[in-house]
């Protein structure tokens, strides 16, 4: 009698973009043969928005152009042509620069990736798993996860992809925490619901997520003050009016420790700022030889420059 050999099991532990994008291109590289079982643990309704793309709030864009997103680094297009297919920009006239470039909102995102995930969804290639892991044990080379309900779940290989934990207060204002007038997690659904439109605001933090909140606030009418304060007083930095071709060769010689590659984009900056260019170009080729390798370029950005720096959360005090 002819015996099979079991079908490894790979398990996905959070289904937001990363997660996602692990089982899509998982399946792609097995093709149709069905090599692995690939099984995505994800509480939300559907797969591929996670926190950043499952935002309701009109207001909540991409931080970066549509032509620059996309779920395939083969191809960089891919978003800015669901996008024409889908007809998305007809019904957002806001969605566009004065230069034409598209940041539409980052539900549509959100939608993309679920469409791309959906053929995968119905044939079974990918299953979805609408559950919160609690617990991962490894024992004789293989592992079990054990999800809110008790239920065990045995896997050959685990994928972390989970979120980061929610926002929380500063040490400075946790004797605030039982006031009403005080956010401490600004992604949550309500979390504006309370703030008049005269209301006077804090924002305590000055980076992306203040810039959601405001961009919230004022979709809501809100014509109150606003003061954002954070340690270096920086706000988060736009993008240039006139595009920028990638910039700087972070490939041809390897690059094996953090430290050499934020010597590396250090001396860069340098020579573009000498050329008349600013420093988007060379993140983004940055980012380009991150998608090569494989290996992410985020740990330097945090330490080039303190305007890099992105803060851990936004808390609103209104008062």
């Amino acid at each position: 009698m002819r015996k099979f050999a079991p079908v490894p099991v790979v398990a996905i532990i959070g289904g937001g973009f990363s997660g996602a994008a692990v089982a899509l291109h998982l399946t792609r590289i097995l093709g149709a043969e069905r090599r692995v079982r690939i099984v995505v643990f994800e509480p939300r309704a559907r797969l591929g928005a996670g926190l950043a793309y499952d935002t309701a709030e009109p207001a909540h864009r991409i931080n970066v152009p549509a032509f620059k997103m996309t779920l395939y680094p083969d191809e960089p297009e891919d978003f800015a042509e669901y996008l024409i297919r889908a007809d998305i920009l007809a019904a957002d006239p806001g969605a566009c620069s004065a230069g034409g470039t598209a940041y539409p909102r980052r539900s549509v995102f959100g939608d993309y990736v679920a469409a791309e995930l959906a053929p995968r969804l119905a044939s079974g290639a990918i299953e979805h798993r609408h559950k919160r892991v609690r617990k991962v044990t490894r024992s004789k080379g293989r592992w079990t996860l054990r999800s809110e309900d008790g239920e065990a779940f045995v896997a050959d290989i685990v994928v972390l992809a989970v979120t980061h934990p929610a926002p929380s207060l500063p040490k400075a204002l946790l004797p605030l925490s039982s006031s009403p007038r005080v956010v401490a997690d600004s992604t949550r659904a309500d979390a504006l619901d309370g703030i008049a439109q005269t209301d006077r605001v804090l924002i305590v933090g000055n980076g992306l997520t203040a810039a959601d909140v405001v961009a919230a606030l004022a979709e809501r009418g809100h014509r109150g003050p606003i003061v954002s304060i954070s340690r270096h007083g920086l706000r988060s930095r736009g993008h240039p009016v006139d595009a920028q071709e990638p910039f700087g060769d972070f490939v041809s010689v390897p690059i094996t420790r953090a430290s050499e590659l934020l010597r590396r984009i250090r001396q860069t900056l340098r020579i573009a700022r000498q050329q008349g260019l600013s420093w988007h170009p060379v993140i983004m080729r940055c980012g380009h030889r991150a998608s090569r390798s494989g290996r992410p370029c985020r740990s330097s950005s945090g330490v080039g420059s303190p305007g890099w720096r992105a803060p851990i959360g936004t808390c609103i005090v209104s008062a």
